[in-house]
């Protein structure tokens, strides 16, 4: 009887046992809904499961069967890769270390679907190759009122065809295609030469043939990537080209999708969803890498390796900081030296939102906030919900900024509001563990018209000869009537600006630059008085004071660190700045393109802090030097030897 009460107890245990992993298997993911996102793609999100420790996302497309394409730890997930004309279908399922659960309710989903019949005159017609007859697929039309105000958009169809239903009016219709000259309606390449549509309640036919672009060459890119510290060099690491902000956001504009090209985008580990990217490779284990590139185009260059900074070229942090970079044949020496992550553990947490809360594809600028001003440190872009995260920072006082992929004016952090959009109100954070939900909420734009304004942003250096152009500035356009942000632009390395697709009407021109104040803020009016484009006007910006060194912002800067010479180029002196984390044994020189020292500007211990030195044009006798190329070698040797010696070079140019 014993033993039968043994065996019963066990057998019990055992099914007991059975039940409870089974119960541990999370319950599938319930209420799965799907609209689309404010600028395309899908959004999906559904009820949280009890136990789950993640949820897996499966698609379909067509008829096609479902395959996995994604896990999230969260019960929402925004698929980019949507596509008009076709059919897609979405099911869910909720894991954990016991399993996953049955797949939830399936939800259909179907962009671009035919258009409604028309209340009042269609537009129609076919977009061709203009050399080969051939119709164009994908290709982009546009319908606008004569005084500049945006309609609507469609794209053609495989057979080159387009079909718009629009109210009874005047328009004038715009068509373009990537790799192609866009083209005003009829022949026409300006605005001003535009052909007028007049729509009564009937069908109007407006064929197009577009010219295509001269085949670019190909050209072969190549260059090492090496450890700063020790000049080793690094194995897999990720080396990639990217199309520049504003050719970016052509690009989108000519496509008319969300993101640009889908086979331009990539998943960088830890520093989340880029888009543009030409081309991506990993380092040989000689720390080489070759990339296939185009001709005539303008790009900017990364290299990233776990276990070190982000770095564009030229020990750039940004990309709207970073060189832009051509080239017309075959070119060596692009090199990338990176510099490991600090011993810091402090990590940043946050999002990019709407004020409805939902998330928004951004890059994220974070700015340490240095005696002299604040200066971007580190760089990455959201995950398709909007989430972002800086990792490895030591403590100090920081800036947030987001620069939205699309569809969004860029914003500052403020706990509390929204779309901040210039520096002097942001928020700083001060940093002296993890901290997270720094939310950057940021607002819609409505750009929707054909106008330009266009120009330049210079440094005030107290008169004209001495103005140099400023990188990387946002230039918002500002509605007067409604004071709202309609459109923007970041400026390019030679200062340019160039804030396209506005509505016809009167914008203030507003400059936000960190560590800089605009000296103006203009206004202009494009309408038809001028062909709905102002070109050719410049606003200068003047530097803040530095902060003063005694007050609590001042903060040890975090790593070693010698930025670009400024103004550059320059004429006749030009300001040197460097950053010693530690006291350090200083050596700063001058050399000329042969190699051959000019002059030695520092060699001396120093304390650790920022420091300054400005030559001012001159060789070791005190004699002027000639225009040309010089290169700044900054060497710091630690009195702490437990650190490496750093040392790093930039190129400079004296122009007379």
């Amino acid at each position: 009887m014993r033993r039968f009460l043994q065996l019963f107890s066990t057998t019990l245990l055992l099914l007991v046992s059975a039940v409870c992993m089974i119960a541990q298997v999370p319950e599938p993911p319930s209420n799965l809904t799907v609209y689309p996102g404010v600028n395309g793609g899908a959004i999906l999100r559904w009820d949280s499961s009890a136990g789950a420790g993640g949820y897996r996302v499966y698609k379909s497309v067509d008829e096609m069967p479902f395959d996995r394409i994604a896990g999230t730890s969260r019960n929402a997930f925004f698929d980019w890769a949507i596509y008009p004309h076709h059919r897609y279908r979405y099911y869910v399922t909720a894991v954990n270390v016991d399993g996953e659960s049955d797949p939830s309710e399936i939800v259909e989903f179907r962009p671009g679907l035919p258009p409604p019949p028309p209340v009042h005159g269609v537009i129609t017609g076919v977009i061709t190759d203009d050399s080969t007859g051939l119709p164009l697929r994908e290709a982009v039309v546009r319908f606008f009122r004569p005084n500049g105000l945006w309609s609507a958009h469609t794209h053609t169809d495989t057979g080159g065809a387009y079909w718009a239903p629009l109210d009874t009016g005047k328009y004038v219709i715009h068509a373009e295609k990537f790799g192609y000259v866009p083209e005003w309606f009829d022949n026409a390449l300006r605005i001003a030469d535009a052909t007028i549509v007049e729509l009564h309640q009937d069908t109007v036919v407006a064929n197009f043939g577009l010219r295509p672009l001269p085949p670019l060459i190909p050209v072969s890119v190549s260059g090492t990537v090496t450890d700063s510290a020790t000049g080793s060099p690094l194995s897999n690491a990720l080396v990639a080209f990217l199309r520049p902000h504003r050719l970016f956001r052509q690009l989108q504009h000519m496509l008319g999708f969300f993101g640009g090209f889908p086979f331009e985008r990539f998943e960088i580990p830890g520093h989340g969803h880029w888009h543009g990217v030409v081309w991506a490779g990993l380092t040989d284990s000689a720390g080489n890498y070759k990339a296939n590139l185009l001709s005539g185009l303008r790009y900017i260059a990364v290299a990233f390796k776990p276990g070190y900074v982000l770095e564009f070229y030229q020990n750039k942090a940004t990309p709207f900081d970073a060189d832009r970079l051509s080239f017309s044949g075959d070119t060596s020496g692009i090199n990338f030296d990176l510099i490991r992550n600090p011993l810091a553990t402090n990590t940043i947490f946050g999002s990019v939102v709407d004020s409805a809360g939902t998330g928004v594809s951004s890059h994220v600028v974070l700015l340490r906030l240095f005696p002299r001003g604040p200066v971007p440190v580190r760089y990455r872009t959201t995950d398709s919900l909007g989430n972002y995260e800086f990792h490895n920072l030591a403590p100090g006082r920081f800036f947030v900024r987001a620069i939205p992929i699309d569809g969004y004016a860029p914003a500052w952090y403020k706990a509390g509001y929204c779309g901040v959009s210039n520096w002097h109100n942001a928020d700083t954070i001060v940093l002296t563990g993890d901290i997270n939900g720094i939310d950057i909420c940021v607002k819609p734009i409505s750009d929707g018209g054909f106008a330009r304004i266009a120009g330049q942003i210079l440094e005030s250096g107290g008169n004209v000869l001495s103005m140099v152009p400023v990188q990387s500035a946002t230039v918002y356009a500002v509605d007067n009537s409604t004071n709202t942000i309609v459109s923007y632009d970041v400026t390019e390395d030679d200062g340019s600006y160039s804030i396209d697709n506005l509505p016809a009407g009167s914008y203030q021109i507003v400059v936000d630059k960190e560590g800089y104040t605009a000296m103006t803020t203009p206004t202009f009016t494009v309408d038809s008085n001028n062909d709905f484009e102002v070109s050719g006007t410049s606003i200068t910006v003047t530097p803040d004071s530095p902060l003063d060194a005694g007050n609590d912002y001042s903060t040890l800067p975090a790593k070693f660190r010698l930025d670009q010479n400024y103004p550059n180029p320059f004429n006749p002196a030009t300001e040197i700045r460097f950053d010693l984390p530690v006291q350090s044994s200083v050596s700063l020189k001058i050399f000329n393109i042969l190699g051959q020292e000019i002059v030695e500007l520092r060699n001396e211990l120093l304390q650790a802090g920022n420091f300054k030195v400005r030559w001012n044009g001159t060789d070791k006798e005190g004699k002027a030097v000639t225009s040309g190329i010089y290169f700044i070698k900054f060497v710091a040797t630690p009195v702490n030897r437990e650190l490496s010696a750093f040392t790093q070079v930039r190129k400079m140019t004296l122009l007379k």
